[in-house]
């Protein structure tokens, strides 16, 4: 692993996994942070087209499904149902939503200080108080839960893969909370691949294969010839028939003396 950290750097870790210079924000934030702070502007049109034009953007940019219901029903009613809508008619629409977001976020919930502030605004009865903590609280629990969830990612902490991941965790530890965020998220898993990769057994060199060896020069009398090639089923049939030939002149010379005895 020193290798790989060394031929790559630091730097270059760190940006794989997200952080440093261009990291991308991924900071906790509150689900519907500019629609809030649009209805905590309040309305302040007198037209009836500006009264449309305020809750046409309940019923279309809410994520909350009681609210885009009512803003759809009061632009579909009279001008006195849709003035009473704008003037403060939503607003009960509105807080039910925001129940609803907190439902979801401890839902979502990874660590326990996110889980404990969700649980303590639902536990109140102001509506203002599950705002407050969509539009503030959510975001320093998250980072208290990502600190606490980095710092297990960290050389001997049980969630540790490698020096990869450490050295992105303490980055990330040491920057913003959108880095740490983002780390969370995306990031320790590019260091965790970087920390297998590292950690996985390099495959031994194959030796080049062995240039074929000429082959021997073929002997030109039949000993030589047994010699390189070794015995053959041919072999028998050649040394018999010497031995025919062999017997066959000693029978004629034989012969050819007794005529001339």
């Amino acid at each position: 692993m020193r290798k790989l950290l060394s031929s790559l750097g630091l730097a270059v870790v760190l940006s794989m996994v997200g952080l440093g210079a261009g990291a991308v924000s991924a900071a906790a934030a509150d689900p519907v942070a500019d629609l809030r702070a649009f209805v905590e502007a309040g309305f302040h049109g007198t037209t009836d087209a500006e009264y449309r034009a305020w809750a046409e953007v309940l019923a279309t940019s809410t994520d909350g499904p009681t609210t885009r219901q009512a803003a759809t029903d009061a632009l579909a009613g009279t001008d006195v149902e849709l003035h009473a809508f704008v003037d403060g008619g939503f607003q009960a629409a509105w807080n039910a939503d925001e129940r609803l977001r907190l439902a979801r976020v401890l839902a979502a919930a990874t660590g326990p200080a996110v889980t404990a502030g969700v649980q303590a605004a639902l536990a109140s009865s102001d509506p203002s108080v599950w705002s407050a903590f969509l539009s503030t609280g959510l975001a320093v629990a998250q980072y208290a839960d990502d600190r606490l969830m980095a710092a297990t990612m960290l050389t001997g902490g049980a969630n540790n893969s490698g020096p990869a991941l450490d050295a992105a965790a303490q980055a990330a530890l040491a920057g913003t909370p959108a880095d740490l965020r983002e780390f969370v998220l995306n990031g320790q898993f590019t260091a965790r691949a970087l920390d297998v990769q590292a950690a996985a057994p390099v495959a031994p060199a194959v030796p080049p294969a062995a240039a074929p060896q000429p082959a021997a020069a073929a002997a030109t009398t039949p000993a030589a010839t047994l010699a390189v090639t070794g015995a053959s089923d041919k072999a028998p049939a050649a040394a018999l028939a010497a031995t025919a030939i062999l017997t066959g002149a000693g029978l004629v010379l034989l012969a050819r003396r007794r005529r001339q005895a």
